[in-house]
Formats: C-alpha cells, sequence, structure tokens
C-alpha cells in the first residue's frame, strides 16, 4: 500500500506577510471596501509558480485586452485596502503550505490548479499507474463512464470500465476564495493506482480537461475523493 497523504498542522512557524513589494504599494484608500470586494479583485491577480508549486499574486498581469492600454484592473488591486490584502494572503499561505507538503512528499501524481483565467498541470510522481496529461478540448464521443460530485463528505469509491485512455472533466463551484481536492484512482491490479490533487482560486465557473492514461484497457477502475480545503463542490466526469 502506498503512502497516504496525509495534511499535518503547520505548528512550528508563524508567517508575517507584506502587502508591498518592490513594484506594488497597497496603501490605505479612505473608505476601506467589504472583504468579499477586495478578495474577488485579489483573485483575478492569482497566478501558479511553477517552481515551488504555491500560488502567489501577479500585480503585472493583464485581466482583460484594455489593460494593456489603460490598466483599471491593476489601479482596481492597489486600491485595496492593507487589511483585506493581509486576510486574503494569509488564505493563500495557508493552502500554500498544504501544496508544499503535498508536493515535497512526492506521494501524488500531479496537481492541477485554476486561476481565473489559466489552468496549469504540475506533474510530481512518474511512478504512478497513471498518467495525466493536459487536454484542450472535451472528449469527441462524450460518452460519460462515470461523473461525481464531491463536497464536504468522502464518497465511498465509484467504479467503471476504463479503457486505455479517458478525458478527465473537471469544474469547481467554490464558496471559498481557495479550494482543494484529492482525487484518488484506483485499477484492478492496485488500488491506489494514483492520487490527483485539484486546487485553485474562486473564479468564473469554467471547466478544465485532462488526458489520462492507464496503460491498459479494458479493465475496472475506481474514483474516490474529498474535500481538503473549502466550502463548494466539484464535479468530476470521466469519459471516453
Amino acid at each position: 500500500m502506498k503512502q497516504v497523504i496525509k495534511i499535518i498542522p503547520l505548528i512550528s512557524a508563524v508567517f508575517l506577510f507584506s502587502c508591498s513589494d518592490d513594484n506594488t504599494v497597497f496603501k490605505e484608500p479612505s473608505q476601506i471596501r467589504a472583504y468579499e470586494t477586495d478578495a474577488q479583485i485579489m483573485a483575478q491577480f492569482v497566478d501558479v509558480d511553477n517552481a515551488t508549486g504555491k500560488f502567489v499574486i501577479n500585480p503585472d498581469k493583464k485581466i482583460t485586452a484594455s489593460d494593456y492600454v489603460l490598466n483599471r484592473n491593476r489601479e482596481e488591486l492597489l486600491a485595496v485596502s492593507a487589511v483585506n490584502c493581509d486576510l486574503f494572503m494569509r488564505e493563500m499561505e495557508s493552502v500554500n503550505g498544504l501544496l508544499s507538503s503535498i508536493k515535497q512528499s512526492g506521494v501524488a501524481t500531479a496537481i492541477l490548479y485554476s486561476t481565473y483565467s489559466s489552468d496549469y498541470l504540475i506533474k510530481i510522481n512518474g511512478d504512478n499507474k497513471i498518467e495525466i496529461n493536459k487536454a484542450f478540448t472535451q472528449s469527441r464521443s462524450g460518452a460519460n463512464l462515470v461523473q461525481l460530485l464531491f463536497d464536504g463528505t468522502q464518497l465511498e469509491p465509484r467504479y467503471f470500465h476504463a479503457p486505455e485512455s479517458m478525458t478527465m472533466t473537471v469544474s469547481a463551484n467554490s464558496l471559498s476564495k481557495f479550494y482543494l481536492y484529492q482525487l484518488s484512482f484506483g485499477i484492478s491490479s492496485d488500488s491506489d493506482a494514483g492520487t490527483v490533487i485539484v486546487a485553485g482560486v474562486q473564479s468564473p465557473c469554467h471547466a478544465s480537461f485532462y488526458r489520462i492514461y492507464t496503460g491498459e484497457g479494458n479493465q475496472s477502475m475506481s474514483l474516490k475523493g474529498k474535500n481538503l480545503v473549502g466550502d463548494g463542490t466539484l464535479s468530476v466526469t470521466i469519459s471516453e
């Protein structure tokens, strides 16, 4: 049995986060906006650091085409209050701590990231029995093999007949600023064939597509999952 991912509380350090860098200074506005408003603005500037596997704030990110001319979204970012910025950063770093532990453990097959405008895939363990790659379109046939909706409860494994390669469609409807889910795959010869982590920031709901390869077709496969961080749901569909 392979090692199971365990989330260990980070109790040995205290993190202090600053909402300023060499290029971006958050000045306290005369009237502080509601946290939900500022958090939604900051969420648009969340990116992924491929080297560390952590979420970061990219103040130079262009949200819309007009930002290349006027960059009003950056002006909105600079208007975020220091209080709300600090709270958002603490939420982000809490998730980053878990992502760092998972990445360093080497147990997961891959981590799938979803931000306001982009999807990312970082592969971790190539020794698992499944392989996952980014796909850019949905499968042509669209024949669903299994469809699950994950929330705060852990469901029993769902079994299905799997071909050699499949399309996995992932769509999150998060009520929290950040979310984290663990998907566990099993095949007939190995109940722990691979673990996939799905992480993201609250954003307009959009579907992400991935290709899963098992190395051999015509076998029984199982899928189960659980929510690790955040409130909301994650829809996962496996199709031919």
